[in-house]
C-alpha cells in the first residue's frame, strides 16, 4: 500500500507540473520546457528527459506497474509528459527525438486502454489519433515501432 501511495503522489506531482510545461510549449519556450521535464523526472522518478526518451519500450511499460498490476493513470501521465517532450523537440526541429517521444507516448496510451482500470473518455481517442499522426510524421525508431506493431 505504501508503494501505491508513493506512485499516486508522484503521478499527482507530475500532473501539476504538466500544466506549467504545457504553457511553456504554448509560449514556444522549448528549452525551458525540456529543462522542466528533466527536473520533474529527476525529482519524481530519479531519471532524466533523455533517459525517458531512450528507455526501451518494455522497461517503459514496467514503470507503470506496481505490485504486478498495470496503472493506467501512471501510463496516461507519462504519455502526456512524453507528448509534451515530443512537442518541445519538434519545436526545436529535432525530429528523431520528437519521434522517440511520440512513439513512446502512443505505446503507453495503447497499454492504458487495454488495462483493467482504464478510464475511457472521448479525449483518449483524440489523443491516440493525434499521436498516431505525429508518429507518422516523426518515426519513433525501430524498437518502439516494433513494440507498437506488437500491441497494435
Amino acid at each position: 500500500m505504501i508503494q501505491r501511495d508513493v506512485l499516486l503522489r508522484q503521478i499527482q506531482q507530475l500532473t501539476h507540473a504538466l500544466v506549467r510545461i504545457a504553457e511553456m510549449i504554448t509560449n514556444r519556450e522549448f528549452d525551458r520546457a525540456l529543462e522542466a521535464i528533466d527536473e520533474q523526472l529527476n525529482l519524481q522518478l530519479d531519471g532524466s528527459a533523455e533517459g525517458l526518451r531512450r528507455i526501451p519500450p518494455e522497461r517503459l511499460l514496467a514503470l507503470c506497474h506496481e505490485n504486478g498490476r498495470f496503472s493506467a493513470q501512471a501510463a496516461q501521465t507519462l504519455a502526456r509528459l512524453l507528448r509534451l517532450q515530443g512537442d518541445a523537440h519538434a519545436g526545436r526541429d529535432e525530429d528523431t527525438a520528437a519521434g522517440a517521444c511520440y512513439g513512446r507516448a502512443l505505446l503507453l496510451l495503447r497499454a492504458a486502454l487495454q488495462s483493467d482500470d482504464a478510464t475511457v473518455s472521448w479525449k483518449i481517442g483524440t489523443h491516440l489519433a493525434e499521436l498516431q499522426h505525429l508518429t507518422d510524421e516523426h518515426p519513433p525508431g525501430d524498437d518502439v515501432a516494433s513494440a507498437l506493431q506488437e500491441r497494435g
